[in-house]
Parts: C-alpha cells; sequence; structure tokens
C-alpha cells in the first residue's frame, strides 16, 4: 500500500481517545508482522487500549525510535464539510480526523514497513505507536515501563508530530488539573446563607488569569507564547437556576517553559486560592473549599545541544536551526527515561484539532524522504 492509502485508511479508524484504538493497533501489528517485526503490546488496565511496539533489524541496543499515538480528539460539535472519518483528498491536501494529529505520520512509516525489513540494517528501526497521547500522554508511560522490563534500549527517538518538517529540539510541559468548588446549597433569593459553588468558580477562574499574568514576566523567546500560561478550559457546576451551587468543576491546564519548576504554578494557585478567596465563602459555609487534583501531566523536552536524536534530524534535514513549541508530545517522556528525543512530522500544529483538519499532500512526500534517509543511516 501507498502511504496515502495508508494513511486513509488508519484515519477511517476511530480512535478518539474515549474510546478503544485496539482495531487500529491490530491492523498495524499485521502489517508489520507480515514484513518480518518482531511485535509486543503493552495495555491499559482495562485491556481496551494498547501500545505496539515493533522492531526490525539487530536485537542489540541502540536504534532509532519512529514514534507516533494512535488516538484523536473528538469531531462532536465541530462542523466538519466532510466524514471526518472518510479521508478525502481535494486541491492537494488529505482531510480527515488524523491527517496531520497524527495518522499522517504514522501511515507514512507504516508504508515503509517493506523497505525496512529489506534494508540490511546494522541498528534496529523500532516503531512506537501510543494510546492516550491526546489526554495527557499516558499511553507512552505505559510503553516505557514495558521496554525497560524487557530490556530493549533504544538510542533515540523521532516523534512524528506535525511541525512542518521543521527539527523541534524542545516543548514546554503540560497538566491538566480539576478543581472541584466546594459551595452550600441554598434559596438563590438569600445569597449570603450560603455558599454558591458557582460563583466560587468564577472568582476561581479569574485567580487563574492572575497567576497567568504574573507567569509572562518570566519569557523564553524561543516559544511561542515566550512564557508559561495558565488557563481554564472547561467548566461545570450548579442544578437550578434558583439554587446556590453545591459544588462546580474547573477543568484547568498550565504549559510550562520546560527548565521551570511547574509544580510551584500549582503550588500558587492552591494557595492563592486557600488565601484570597477561600475565607469570603467559608464564613458562610464552614465546608466550603477548593479541592485540587492532578488528572494528567506529562514533562517539557528540554533542548540538549548535545542530543544525538536533533544531531540526526538536522543532518538528514540540512537544518540550520532547532525549534521550540508550546505544545506537548511524548518527546519529554523519551527524554526522561534516558532516550534522546527530537520531534519532526508532516503537517501543521495549526490545522490539528480543528473541524476540516487537512495535511497537505506534499508533506507526506517530505516524510518519506526524511524516513528513507533515516532507514538509510540505520543500514550505514
Amino acid at each position: 500500500m501507498t502511504a496515502l492509502e495508508l494513511i486513509k485508511a488508519l484515519i477511517g479508524f476511530d480512535t478518539t481517545s474515549r474510546g478503544s484504538n485496539l482495531a487500529l493497533i491490530d491492523y498495524a501489528e499485521e502489517l508489520l508482522t507480515a514484513s518480518g517485526a518482531r511485535c509486543r503490546r503493552s495495555y491499559d488496565v482495562s485491556r481496551a487500549k494498547a501500545n505496539l511496539f515493533a522492531s526490525f533489524g539487530p536485537e542489540t541496543d541502540g536504534g532509532y525510535v519512529l514514534s507516533g499515538h494512535t488516538d484523536v480528539v473528538p469531531v462532536d460539535g465541530q462542523a466538519w464539510s466532510s466524514d471526518p472519518f472518510n479521508a478525502e483528498v481535494r486541491d492537494g491536501k488529505l482531510y480527515g480526523r488524523g491527517a496531520c494529529d497524527m495518522k499522517g505520520f504514522v501511515g507514512v512509516a507504516l508504508s515503509l514497513a517493506p523497505e525496512i525489513a529489506k534494508a540490511k540494517l546494522k541498528r534496529p528501526i523500532h516503531f512506537a505507536l501510543s494510546y492516550d497521547e491526546e489526554v495527557g500522554c499516558n499511553g507512552v508511560l505505559r510503553l516505557l515501563e514495558d521496554l525497560k522490563d524487557a530490556n530493549i534500549k533504544p538510542a533515540l527517538a523521532i516523534v512524528g508530530e506535525p511541525t512542518l518538517m521543521r527539527v523541534v529540539g524542545a516543548h514546554k510541559a503540560g497538566a491538566v488539573l480539576h478543581t472541584t468548588c466546594r459551595g452550600h446549597e441554598g434559596h438563590s433569593s438569600a445569597p449570603e446563607k450560603g455558599a454558591n459553588a458557582v460563583m466560587m468558580a468564577g472568582e476561581f477562574v479569574k485567580l487563574l488569569d492572575d497567576v497567568w499574568t504574573g507567569l509572562r514576566q518570566d519569557s523564553d523567546a524561543r516559544f511561542d507564547p515566550p512564557h508559561s500560561t495558565v488557563q481554564a478550559n472547561m467548566i461545570s457546576g450548579g442544578t437550578a437556576t434558583n439554587i446556590l451551587a453545591r459544588e462546580a468543576l474547573v477543568t484547568w491546564e498550565y504549559r510550562a517553559l520546560p527548565d521551570r519548576d511547574a509544580g510551584a504554578i500549582v503550588e500558587t494557585v492552591k494557595h492563592r486560592a486557600q488565601g484570597e478567596l477561600l475565607p469570603k465563602y467559608a464564613r458562610r459555609a464552614p465546608e466550603a473549599a477548593f479541592d485540587t487534583v492532578l488528572h494528567a501531566a506529562y514533562p517539557g523536552l528540554m533542548m540538549d545541544d548535545n542530543s544525538p536524536a536533533i544531531a540526526l534530524a538536522r543532518e538528514i534535514t540540512g537544518a540550520n536551526r532547532v525549534e521550540a513549541v508550546a505544545y506537548g508530545t511524548e518527546a519529554g517522556h523519551f527524554q526522561r527515561n534516558g532516550i534522546p528525543a527530537v520531534i519532526c512530522g508532516p503537517g501543521s500544529i495549526d490545522q490539528a484539532h480543528k473541524p476540516d483538519e487537512f495535511c497537505e499532500l506534499s508533506e507526506y512526500d517530505a516524510c518519506e524522504n526524511f524516513l528513507r534517509k533515516v532507514i538509510a543511516k540505520a543500514a550505514s
């Protein structure tokens, strides 16, 4: 199958993070096994999701990992011009959920499996297909644990997130947090006899914005935006218009510069909520509280001038500069586990997570050329 045919096939699997990815993993494993790969899986606790790690070449330490996630973000409520899970080519672009983020890279890599099998590799080439990247890079943690248990030690990882095939050597750290605002129910005609959790949530969101304002003073011009960020992305609570809400949930995130103390952001938010917001509501309701729980987190990718992953990507692409991005990937986890990582993949992050997500067909061609050179390096 051509790269384009494989990408279309992968898009046809609805692997939205809330569901299973096993059908896609079965499909990929069948393709890789047919080409002679040694495959192993690692599962989540429900066994409804799996990572796939496949190896070609000598069974030795070292080698290059081609890493991509199999899950995609939801399409709910988005106005698509075509079926998001039935990929369609229009005007030199492929449209579909995952076309750039990131079934494009995975499809191109899988299409080269027969060539990898035929190459006389002197160092292994590994495929790492993970689950639940879009909800906190959860799957790759299990994959890395499995590699450690199996004593598999790759030399570096190439993460194919969309970079327009530019070499990216750093990204921010990130986390998703849930803050439950707990108040005291009552009639809305007497708001001072209770504690309205929805109003508490509103003040908490304003506090997050204040914390973000303070973070703007510490910047790194390599990133856009150049500072760490904090924002609320979801809020829910209340049962009726005339009842003081007993509970409200704020889902928020930080995106922190990779060499800063991200934990300090969370502690600042907790401390300020406790000291600045809570007293007002605790006077009316002793049980009032702001309870914050970490839902998911991933480390940043630190720029490493001596990284063999960056050196390889620069040699192959001829890039004069190494870039930094604000979005997160599994690259930080690879680096934290002693595997140098670089990000380089087809498509633009500007198209990710949007309706009518697309990737230029020329980007797939560039990715194919790039990966063929990776194969050549592994055989040299």
